[in-house]
């Protein structure tokens, strides 16, 4: 049977400066047509998952666009040649037997509040009501009744820190081979009015992850096809924005319903368990200077461009030269002009360097130091520890400057954090660090604490703090907690 591929991944943030025009999707990935499949076989990602579950069918590839950060909400113009795009290239592919789409399930954009709904809804047009249309999703996705409805079944990441990846694409492209071969699915979805920060919304351990184990084992029961617990981009101020669960049955929808109801209920009496445990930067560097063991690991969570954020904080290296450390501190910073102005002294020279705040100068504002500039590289590298292994990163141009023990990695474009190479692969070891900053706030621990003595979570300001009341919300659907603590749920 033949199967279109592709896939729109962005992860949208209401408050943050952070761009999402199209140089930020040529900065993390756009592929069209073959190069899809022949950069994305075989590794930790959704589509590599889904095409090694379809080896016995054809793969028909379309459009696969993903930023390597986070932003604002995408303009409009780049949606329209996404959507476009997609609708071109399966038009010219037709007949199809499904539509396999690896999505992110948070994307916001200009003049659409829900751009996964409706590029669902733009392909169900095109494709009939026959031809089923699956989605794996991250499980910070903000699911829609239009995603639900538009779709056959929706199949969201089990893990995070994320590392099921492949897994989850592998599982979507099961559910959609179920219902190419006529399997009806029905699928539940059941919102939440809540929404978590992220330092305690891991599987791992804490309150998601009873939760989580719940739908996993729901997985295994006969006739449930997927089962999901999406915990949202919690900075996303929409009407329709919260947390969810959703259900995937062969044909018992009554089921799938009640089965996504158990799951919210489950999560929403948790709900006062999410909220993180902080400490001040400079209380985690006391910390990290009374112990012998290394290296500790600092969370920022508040400028992770994973989560949104612009990647530019100066916080945080404004602490460490304020205590003249000379330890090995490692961190990094979002600055194209101060890249140009190390790439202008060259390596070995030392100059007076002004950086930070290059986007963003609400939390914070440029720090100056003298630095020696260590290393010139071009940015493009490829994770190695479980989550998205294998796949290309690009950070740009990217320099490294040093200042007594502070080691800073200064790169043009923002990226995930969640893996150590970001520093290994300038010639810095997070191990032998007494100092690692990740600007994340939950999935770094994967790469992380395999060598982390400590794991801190530093109340910085910026626009991913989990200090979720101190934002501006307009929009989104109240009562919703923690933003309203009278907020109730219940299943009708």
């Amino acid at each position: 049977m033949r199967i279109a591929i592709g896939g729109l991944y962005q992860e949208s943030h209401s408050f943050s400066p952070a761009p999402a025009d199209r140089g930020a999707f040529e900065g993390g990935s756009l592929l069209y047509g073959r190069d899809l499949i022949e950069e994305l076989a075989g590794l930790n990602h959704e589509i590599g998952g889904a095409l090694s579950a379809a080896v016995d069918h054809e793969a028909i590839p379309l459009l696969y666009a993903a930023t390597g950060a986070s932003g604002m909400p995408v303009r409009q113009s780049v949606l329209e040649e996404f959507v476009g795009d997609f609708l071109q290239r399966l038009s010219a592919s037709l007949p199809v037997d499904g539509v396999y789409l690896a999505m992110h399930g948070a994307t916001a954009g200009e003049h659409l509040d829900d751009p996964t709904g409706h590029l669902f809804s733009r392909l169900r047009e095109l494709v009939g009501p026959d031809v089923p249309i699956v989605a794996s999703l991250d499980l910070h996705a903000n699911v829609t009744k239009e995603m639900v409805d538009a779709s056959d079944a929706l199949v969201g990441y089990h893990t995070a820190p994320h590392i099921d990846q492949g897994d989850s694409g592998a599982r979507a492209m099961r559910a959609l081979i179920q219902a190419m071969e006529g399997t009806r699915l029905s699928t539940a979805l059941r919102q939440i009015p809540m929404v978590v920060p992220g330092e305690n919304g891991r599987t791992t351990e804490g309150p998601y992850a009873g939760v989580m184990d719940q739908a996993i084992e729901l997985e295994d029961e006969e006739g449930i096809v997927s089962a999901s617990v999406f915990c949202v981009q919690p900075w996303l101020d929409l009407p329709e924005m919260g947390c969810s669960t959703v259900v995937v049955t062969q044909n018992d929808p009554e089921r799938a319903q009640r089965e996504a109801d158990r799951l919210a209920e489950m999560l929403w009496s948790r709900r006062r368990d999410f909220t993180p445990h902080l400490v001040s930067a400079d209380d985690g560097i006391d910390r990290a200077l009374a112990d012998t063991a290394g290296p500790y690991v600092f969370s920022d969570a508040a400028d992770a461009p994973s989560s949104g954020a612009p990647g530019d904080s100066t916080v945080l290296i404004d602490a460490f030269l304020r205590r003249g450390l000379q330890e090995t501190v490692l961190l990094n910073i979002l600055d194209p002009d101060a890249v140009s102005s190390a790439t202008a002294v060259g390596v070995g020279n030392r100059a007076v360097f002004t950086l930070g705040a290059s986007l963003s100068n609400t939390f914070y504002g440029p720090v100056t130091f003298d630095a020696r500039v260590r290393t010139l590289f071009d940015g493009s590298f490829r994770f190695k520890g479980p989550a998205f292994k294998g796949v290309e990163f690009h950070m740009g141009r990217t320099a490294v400057l040093v200042s007594r023990g502070l080691h800073l990695v200064v790169m043009e474009q923002p990226i995930l954090q969640w893996d150590p190479e970001l520093y290994r692969c300038v010639g810095l070891d997070p191990a032998d660090a007494k100092i690692v900053v990740a600007k994340s706030p939950a999935a770094f621990r994967a790469g992380y604490e395999p060598f982390a003595a400590q794991i801190l979570n530093i109340d910085c300001p910026g626009v991913c703090s989990p200090n979720l009341k101190s934002f501006p919300w307009k929009r989104a659907g109240r009562p919703l907690f923690p933003l309203d603590d009278d907020a109730s749920f219940v299943v009708t």
